[in-house]
């Protein structure tokens, strides 16, 4: 086997692995907003119970969901380099988005939510829930992002050294990406 295989199959085994965990965490971290909003606003132990139960869960698929995300993009780096430096001016940016804005959510308020709730009040912690829950969605809208530009590419030119450069204003577009986000929004609420 060449080399190109090999790295299609070690990727194809990675990202086989790495969807697992934010499909389920995406999921999750609703339900457990959902959960801690009423044991807020209930005062319900029953809620608070599987609020607990849940969030445990969770951080065990986050945790996983990151380190494997973390080895998607070392492979990306490695593997395809050439494809990766061709379309950082167009992908670089979803991604830089993605650890901006969902990324960073997540990570600033996932303390609070695993060890904060004996600290703070119980609408902080609630409100720390729904933040990692709308990272968790926000960072599946610009991944999916940039799976969907990849899979129908448009917006884009390509400069004399073969670099692909957006002309659509930093904005490339896929006629795919409205229908995919909203397609996994709605498939983490079942």
């Amino acid at each position: 086997m060449d080399a190109t295989t090999l790295s299609r199959i070690q990727f194809g085994f990675t990202i086989g692995f790495h969807i697992l965990w934010p499909a389920f965490t995406i999921g999750i971290a609703s339900f457990v907003a959902f959960l801690s909003f009423m044991w807020w606003r209930t005062q319900n132990p029953v809620y608070g119970s599987l609020m607990r139960f849940w969030i445990r869960i969770f951080a065990l698929g986050f945790g996983m969901g990151v380190v494997t995300g973390v080895v998607l993009s070392y492979e990306i780096g490695t593997n395809w380099s050439g494809f990766s430096r061709a379309v950082s001016n167009v992908l670089g940016p979803f991604f830089m988005y993605e650890v901006m804005t969902a990324f960073f959510l997540e990570a600033g308020f996932i303390g609070i939510v695993l060890f904060g709730e004996n600290r703070v009040g119980r609408g902080m912690h609630f409100f720390a829930c729904l933040m990692v829950a709308s990272g968790t969605l926000f960072s599946a809208s610009w991944i999916l992002a940039s799976n969907s530009w990849m899979q129908t590419p448009a917006g884009y030119s390509i400069d004399a050294s073969g670099v692909f450069t957006s002309s659509t204003g930093g904005r490339p577009y896929s006629i795919h990406r409205s229908r995919i986000v909203s397609c996994i929004w709605s498939a983490q609420a079942i």
